[in-house]
Parts: structure tokens; sequence; C-alpha cells
């Protein structure tokens, strides 16, 4: 009996375990980060590395979908010494086809996709490159299709750019809803106009295989108006073999089956859309002229050397069961601060008012303006104060700052302008005629105070608060104030005689 039931309990636990198991695989859900992104002629030698590596380092992307290889010691170059710098081994690479000057290279996260085949749709100047990769936890296959079509304005060359997105839907309008799958890379059009955009978007024989872009402007890219969408160039300045004249092309782009778009397990977040480092505000301006609201000084510098393209990435859902995609980034509005000059450390300037629509918690960070450390901002939004001494007014009467604030996932920036109150001057009535000296000031722990004649009759320091920090009564020409257990700041001297009052501003800004 005992020995019956032992067995009903194992074949229990089997029971239960086989269904658990069911359930976990039947809720597998992955979100993946897709980047297309022009490497400008990369090769074995490219001397570039420490910029990508810190731009892919920001980025932190499962698949790379990249342009302008120049060969395959260039593919090893950015798979061994940029994604896989450090000693990693996350990243490999699809089959790479050097059949001209420059071609397209995948690298993905073989963690998360395996490569199921890699071909190619003949093309002129360059071959449209086919990944068929398959999603690892979910067992979804993912298309994804490389293009860099012919560069250059000009009727020939819109005719050689539309022929290459013909000869791309004759392909994937064999395919159906089932199929999921991205064009995306150097599209080197001009306007949404052009006949290769708008046949992205035509219905198709089969009604399978058109597109859909998650921008939605209209007209010719090289417009003020058009500023955050842009991905070329970066840079003012010509300087090896890449584009200059400033932010004012869209080149780059990314581009979604309808399956992407309608299916609840296997979708594109809508609002992931991004181009690295624009910020709407630098319309023919290089990338690292700042303010960029948009990233670090670090990381806008690392994308103007790097390349004469921005990487556009977005985010994928890969799922087993229904998701609710519904996630927006945090509110914010731009802002600003007032503050006296050389502050005491750690007080707080003013708090950051965000609010998350989800009401997910958030965390905040300074991404730009802060090189000198002279500002924190804590788990709440507060900005503080961190080395006052280095707040004044005349080196820096403002400061601008740019904040980022997280749900987790997504980001918004805002900017923060802290404007510097310059203090009373050294002498705030200006009568004291030499009377009075008070040495050295700024001072750091000790300050010297002379009178030319004992026609005053008292001293008082205080704080700018007007708590009294030494009171006395004039009977000697010297005196020596101590101020070592004082916190460094602004304090007030006021000296005064029967018929005047003389106000001295006096510094202690430690050592």
């Amino acid at each position: 009996m005992l020995s019956s039931i032992g067995e009903k309990s194992k074949f229990s636990l089997n029971l239960l375990i086989l269904f658990f198991l069911i359930v976990s695989s039947s809720f597998s859900q992955d979100t993946v980060k897709v980047v297309t992104y022009n490497l400008l002629r990369f090769n074995g030698d490219t001397d570039r590395n420490v910029y990508f590596k810190k731009i892919i380092d920001e980025l932190s992307a499962d698949i790379y979908i990249t342009q302008e290889l120049s060969n395959n010691s260039g593919v090893s170059n950015f798979l061994n010494n940029v994604l896989n710098h450090g000693g990693q081994d996350k990243f490999i690479s699809a089959k790479f086809f050097d059949d001209h000057d420059i071609d397209q290279a995948l690298f993905f996260n073989k963690n998360k996709f395996e490569i199921i085949s890699t071909s190619k749709i003949i093309g002129d100047p360059r071959d449209v490159m086919v990944y068929r990769l398959k999603h690892i936890e979910t067992d979804k296959l993912f298309y994804v299709f490389n293009m860099h079509l012919k560069a250059s304005p000009g009727s020939s060359n819109q005719i050689r750019r539309e022929t290459q997105v013909i000869s791309l839907m004759d392909y994937t309008k064999q395919m159906n809803n089932d199929h999921f799958y991205i064009a995306a890379g150097d599209f080197n059009i001009y306007s949404t106009d052009e006949p290769a955009y708008r046949k992205f978007f035509e219905e198709t024989s089969t009604g399978y295989g058109k597109f859909n872009d998650l921008i939605t402007v209209e007209g010719k890219y090289n417009n003020e108006e058009f500023a955050h969408v842009h991905t070329q160039s970066p840079r003012t300045t010509q300087f090896g073999g890449g584009a200059s004249g400033g932010l004012d092309d869209r080149f780059d782009y990314i581009l979604f089956s309808d399956s992407l778009i309608t299916s609840k397990k296997n979708f594109v977040l809508t609002n992931s859309y991004n181009v690295l480092g624009n910020d709407g505000k630098h319309y023919n301006m290089a990338i690292n002229e700042m303010p960029n609201l948009s990233v670090s000084q670090d990381i806008a510098d690392a994308l103007h050397f790097a390349s004469d393209h921005l990487p556009v990435s977005v985010e994928i859902i890969f799922s087993n069961d229904i998701v609710d995609p519904v996630n927006l980034a945090p509110l914010v509005s731009d802002t600003a601060f007032n503050i006296n000059e050389f502050p005491n450390d750690g007080i707080i300037i003013g708090k950051i008012i965000s609010q998350d629509p989800e009401n997910d918690p958030l965390s905040y960070s300074i991404i730009s303006g802060n090189d000198q450390n002279i500002f924190s901002i804590d788990n709440d939004g507060n900005v503080i104060v961190s080395d006052g001494k280095l707040i004044d007014y005349d080196v820096d009467n403002s400061f601008l700052l740019v904040i980022q604030v997280s749900d987790g996932v997504l980001k918004s920036n805002l900017q923060l302008i802290i404007n510097v109150i310059e203090s009373p001057p050294l002498s705030v009535d200006g009568s004291y005629n030499n009377q009075i000296k008070l040495s050295p000031n700024p001072f750091e722990e000790t300050l010297n105070i002379n009178f030319d004649n004992l026609n005053y009759k008292k001293f008082t320091v205080m704080s700018l608060e007007g708590k009294i920090i030494n009171k006395e009564s004039i009977s000697k020409k010297s005196y020596k104030l101590n101020f070592s257990d004082k916190p460094d700041g602004i304090y007030i001297f006021l000296a005064e005689s029967s018929n005047r009052k003389s106000v001295i501003r006096i510094i202690k800004k430690g050592s």
C-alpha cells in the first residue's frame, strides 16, 4: 500500500513539473534591441574603435545591422575589438559576402538568436542581404533585410534606389502575417516623395510584403522642421572620408512588416524608435556642439568622431503569449533654479518635477553639463550642491544641465538652467574708504581685521541668513577671527560708528 502511494506521488510530481515547464515555455517573453549603423568604411586598420566602444556600450543592443564594412578584416575588427571588447564572448557575426568595395554585415547576441541562413538579393550598386534568424527563447523566425541603396540625388540615382526596393518587395510579397521581418540600413533617400520610399508601402499583388515607417513626416528631409529624425551628418567639418555639413538628412531607417505592427505577441515598441544623439536641436550643426539634450558630452564626441551617420535603434518584443505593450516615457519639462554663489555643500537647490504615466518608479541622472561634479541628483529628483566653492558668479553666472529621467525602460531628458545670483559686493555701501582692511578675502581659516582708526565702535560678523557669528566692541586696531569650525560660504562683516555703517562681504573658501 505504501509503495502504491509512493508511486502515485511520483507520478503526480512528474505531472506537476511537466505542467510548470509547459506554462513557463508558453509565457516566454523577451525584449530585443535592434540597431542599424553605417560604420563609415570600417576595415581591419580602423583606429576609431575607442569611439565605437563607447557608443556600443551606450546602445547595449542585441542585433547590429551595419553598413560600409570594407572587408573580412573589418568584420573581425568590429566583432572582436568593439562588440566583444574586454574579453566578452557575447556576439557573433553572420556570413559576410565581400563582393564590393563596401558591404553590409550583421552581428547578433548568440544567447538570444541563432542564424538559420544568410543569402542575398542581387542589386545595384550593392546586394540586399537577407538574414534568417531564430529567436531562441520563443523559437520565432525573424528576417532582417540589410540595405545600402545608391547614394546621391538625381533622377538616375532615384531610379536605381527604386529598382532595389522593387526587388526586395518581390521577395517579401511571398511572405504572410506569420512572418516577422524588418528592412534596415542606409537608404540614401532624400524625401518621402521619392519613388523608392513610397514603394515600401504599396500593396503587393499577394496582399503581403509591404512595410511600415514609425516616423510620420512628409516632404524633403533637409528641413529644420524634421530635425528630430535626421541621421546624417553629425559633423560640420570634413575628415576621415566622411560627409560633413551638419545634421540635415534622414538616410538611416528601420521599417517593419505588418505583422510586427499588428501582432500582440511579437511586435515593435513604437515609442522606442530612437536616433542616438539627436535631440532635435542640432539642425546643420555638429552633434557634439553643447548642449546636447539627448546624450552626454562624452557620447556626443564619440558619435562625432566615429562615423558620419548616427545609429538608429528600436525595441521588439518576442513572446509566446499576448503582451500588453503599453509603456509611455516619463513626462518632464525644462525648468530653472536660482542659487546664491558659494553655497554650502549639501543644500538642495530644487526638485525636478516628473511623472510616469504608468506610475512606475523613476530614477534620475545628470548626463551633461556637470563635468566638475558641482551638482548631484538623488532618487527623489532633488538637485544638490556637491562643491559649492566652485559656484562663483564671476566664473559662471549660470549652469546648463541635462537631466535624464528613466522608468527603467524608457527615458526622457530635460534641460535645467541654474542661475547664479551674485552676492553683495565686497563693500555694500562703499563708505569705509580704506579705513577697514580685511585680509585675505577670500580666506581659508583666519581673517585679519585692521582699522585705520578707532572711529568705528563695534563690528559684527553674520551669515547671509542673519545668524550672528561674532560680535565685539572695538578697542584695538587689529583682530584675528578664526573660522576653522565654520562652513565655507559667504558672510557679512558690519562695522558701525555713531554716524555710519560699513558692510563688507567676506568669503570663506576652504583649503
